[in-house]
């Protein structure tokens, strides 16, 4: 009896000391006193860099919060916000929505905070907490709190891989020891939620060193094409300041893999392997940079029915070294010959005026046989052929600095033909015309044609070298010698600055708005109004009416 006795209390000692020596192995930090310094919220930085989807502004802490349960937190003002801002906690992530998952923000006030069961029922289930303190006006972000997680709190850890600092043993113990059902990633770049399922069937025995490291080089080369530049003089053109404003990817329940403009990107069931595993040409870093694509789009020159298009700039420059590696001495081509000659000898050859870029999708199908967004791709990857990638990456610093983001129809269509031909150097309004995009308002038609004969007789802009017969030939597998054309346009639009800050401005206006279709993108005082270069300010002299 006495030896089963000591061998039952051998057993139970060694298992303690297993225990211990698994959770002595978590040296991640939780830090339940986090200080917190207010930064430029998502909305600020979506419209700095010119683009039409937010990214993620709320920091991940590690700690989970049941549905059931309380969190207590104190909150100390350090420096107060300029513009009187709090910070707000977060239960549950945007867009992760597996099991019926939510979200929800609580704002915090000083002194103690205790958010309940009831306040919290947004988040459905339970939830990963998340912190933010943001400004997205113009006065700088200078606000500093601390908040302390209370002894009371109930909040606990999950598994929570830090980049650089979380080693793949240490996130396997957390897979083990802490039960929660969700865990996160994050590094300065990337903030990644999944289900625990997900994380022990796929990234538990990972490198996962290793797939940040994809995701970080696929962004900064998105961010490239977007022409940003940390060492940039002008600070619009700086990529997302590191460690504040990230690019948020989730589980969810979607039909299919997509971006959305709150603020991530969300993968379903049958794409969870690729977002949660190390990518590449096999592993479809198409997806991934389509994807991601979609929050670096730049609105003002998407036309009609070309966000599934435009967004494929950025796929292209991101998977084509990955294919061009693993395919040593072969150049990449996305649409393969096959695809060309079919457009070519269908789309291409109906009359001009049947040529219609955004036409009925069903009948875009029709004539070509194959996916419409396929063909609408095929003009912007012409482009690179023609151009190289500084054409992108001087259209997208143009228009980052001309701060337009968007308007209506043909004001896109006309402001897509008048940059490009400014940025390449080329009258490029026939090649558009061949491809079905065309202005068709007739004010702004005659604006166009205006500012192309000016720069024309200036010798800012001259006609394409080539046959527009020719330059439509050109494709990945036909390579003529004279391409890529030198690029001989702007590279900045350098706009006139006022020099005053227009925040407070308030103007009344006694008659309603009118459009004047001849304002053009070139100056910044005149979007001063609301951004939009089809709407204008004018001044009516005493005793005058506007239609005198």
């Amino acid at each position: 009896m006495k030896r089963i006795m000591k061998k039952f209390i051998f057993a139970g000692l060694f298992a303690s000391l297993l225990f211990t020596r698994m959770m002595a192995a978590i040296t991640t930090p939780y830090p339940t006193e986090i200080e917190l310094h207010q930064i430029y919220g998502a909305t600020h930085e979506a419209t700095r860099l010119a683009q039409g989807h937010n990214k993620y502004d709320r920091q991940p802490t590690g700690f989970y919060l049941d549905s059931l349960k309380t969190a207590v937190v104190n909150v100390e003002v350090l420096t107060p916000a300029a513009d009187g801002a709090m910070p707000y906690i977060s239960i549950g992530t945007l867009g992760f929505n597996v099991d019926g998952r939510g979200r929800v923000d609580i704002p915090l006030t000083v002194g103690l905070n205790t958010i309940t069961p009831a306040q919290k029922a947004a988040a459905g289930p339970g939830g990963l907490i998340y912190l933010s303190f943001v400004t997205n006006g113009n006065k700088a972000p200078e606000g500093v709190v601390r908040i302390t997680f209370t002894a009371a709190s109930e909040h606990v850890r999950a598994p929570h891989y830090v980049y650089g600092v979380t080693t793949d043993a240490e996130f396997r113990e957390m897979l083990e020891e802490y039960p929660t059902p969700d865990v996160v990633y994050h590094s300065d770049y990337v903030v990644v939620a999944a289900t625990k399922s997900a994380a022990n069937t796929l990234s538990k025995n990972n490198n996962k060193t290793l797939w940040m490291d994809g995701l970080h080089t696929l962004l900064a080369r998105e961010d490239t094409i977007s022409g940003m530049d940390n060492n940039d003089p002008n600070p619009v053109h700086h990529r997302l300041k590191a460690g504040e404003v990230r690019y948020l990817l989730v589980q969810n329940t979607s039909s299919s893999p997509h971006a959305a403009s709150s603020g991530y990107t969300g993968y379903p069931s049958a794409s969870i392997a690729r977002y949660l595993t190390v990518f590449g040409p096999n592993n479809n870093s198409w997806m991934l940079g389509h994807e991601l694509g979609h929050q670096h789009q730049q609105p003002a020159y998407m036309i009609n029915q070309s966000s599934e298009s435009t967004v494929n700039i950025y796929s292209y420059v991101a998977e084509k070294p990955l294919w061009e590696a693993a395919n040593p001495g072969q150049t990449y081509n996305r649409t393969t010959a096959a695809r060309w000659k079919t457009a070519q000898d269908t789309y291409l050859k109906l009359p001009i005026t049947k040529r219609v870029y955004d036409m009925n999708q069903d009948s875009l199908e029709k004539i070509t046989g194959f996916n419409r967004d396929e063909l609408r791709f095929m003009v912007w990857e012409q482009l690179f052929l023609l151009f190289g990638n500084e054409f992108y990456k001087n259209l997208h610093r143009v228009v980052r600095e001309e701060k337009v983001t968007g308007g209506g129809a043909d004001e896109r269509r006309f402001y897509l033909i008048w940059k490009a031909s400014q940025v390449s150097g080329y009258d490029l309004r026939e090649y558009f015309n061949q491809w079905g995009i065309r202005v068709t308002d007739a004010a702004l038609k005659n604006s166009l044609r205006y500012r192309l004969q000016t720069a024309t007789e200036s010798g800012a802009i001259i006609a394409l070298p080539q046959p527009l017969t020719e330059v439509l030939k050109i494709t990945g597998q036909n390579r003529p010698d004279w391409s890529p054309l030198p690029l001989r346009g702007i590279t900045t639009s350098a706009p006139t600055q006022l020099g005053l800050d227009p925040s407070d401005w308030t103007i009344t206006a006694n008659i309603g708005s009118f459009t004047d279709n001849g304002i053009g993108g070139n100056l910044v005082p005149e979007f001063i109004i609301d951004g939009q270069i089809g709407t204008a300010y004018a001044f009516v002299k005493p005793g005058k009416t506007y239609e005198e």
